[in-house]
């Protein structure tokens, strides 16, 4: 938002002075009088030209490319930055109880270094990931789940459970830790949102990254409960699905003209 301003500025529109001088960072707001030179041109707008070039220049800058979501947030949009610390949910097989262990990452948001994982634990060649928690902290039901839609021996002896908690799963703080594993599935609602995500995961991860469901859906076709929010919604999963060769999906998608919740395959796994 500062940016718009300041561009607005640069191109001599008339901007409102009082909330562009809200968005600039505290060492900026002190020098405002250096900055810029002001006059009114209107109701609740000013005419608003550059003062010291040289200052302006470090200004726009530092909006364009705030260092840290602090920065960001300063500037009135902290979303712009990636914050600095993530986290991640896991089960494996060194967990005494039903607590999961915590991954932490922290590092930097840019790319320009390596972001440093606390482990309590070695990573298994396989990992499972669960879009939502209810289906997570019930993990060994999905695991059954899993076995019974691949064929595959999903165990904690050998695979390592982590709660993805929608789009967080896609920090780049979290990509040395997923870049590790061999193999990653995604146990994600066979919706538009899950499709997205694991969508973004494997052009990241490449084909190591798999989606959870079945080639033949039939067993499963009563659990397609979820009404999409509009038509381009469906449409997009259906494209997804297509995209990445799971048919079975596609057809589904297309039959039912409805989503699949994870929580509904807790009711009873197939046939529900």
């Amino acid at each position: 938002m500062l940016l718009k301003y300041l561009q607005n500025v640069q191109q001599g529109k008339p901007v409102n002075y009082q909330k562009m001088l809200a968005l600039l960072p505290p060492a900026f707001y002190q020098r405002r009088t250096e900055l810029f030179k002001v006059k009114a041109s209107g109701a609740g707008k000013w005419q608003v030209s550059i003062a010291d070039a040289t200052l302006f220049d470090a200004l726009l800058q530092s909006a364009a490319a705030p260092a840290d979501r602090v920065t960001a947030s300063l500037q009135g949009d902290s979303h712009r930055v990636q914050t600095s610390h993530c986290y991640l949910l896991v089960y494996h097989a060194g967990c005494a109880g039903p607590r999961p262990d915590l991954v932490l990452a922290a590092g930097s948001t840019e790319g320009t270094g390596q972001a440093q994982l606390s482990l309590g634990f070695t990573p298994k060649p396989t990992l499972l990931l669960i879009e939502n928690e209810e289906n997570f902290f019930r993990y060994p039901q999905v695991l059954t789940l899993c076995r019974q839609m691949l064929a595959e021996p999903f165990a904690l002896e050998h695979c390592d459970v982590a709660l993805a908690a929608g789009s967080r799963i896609g920090s780049a703080l979290l990509s040395p830790l997923l870049a590790g594993y061999q193999q990653i599935f995604c146990a994600f609602d066979f919706d538009s949102a899950g499709l997205e995500v694991f969508d973004h995961l494997h052009k990241r991860y490449g084909d190591k990254v798999r989606f959870v469901v079945p080639p033949d859906l039939t067993p499963w076709l009563s659990g397609f409960r979820a009404e999409a929010k509009s038509a381009a919604q469906l449409q997009r999963a259906v494209e997804l699905a297509d995209q990445h060769q799971l048919y079975g999906l596609a057809q589904a998608l297309l039959t039912t003209k409805r989503f699949l919740e994870q929580e509904v395959l807790l009711a009873g796994c197939s046939g529900i």
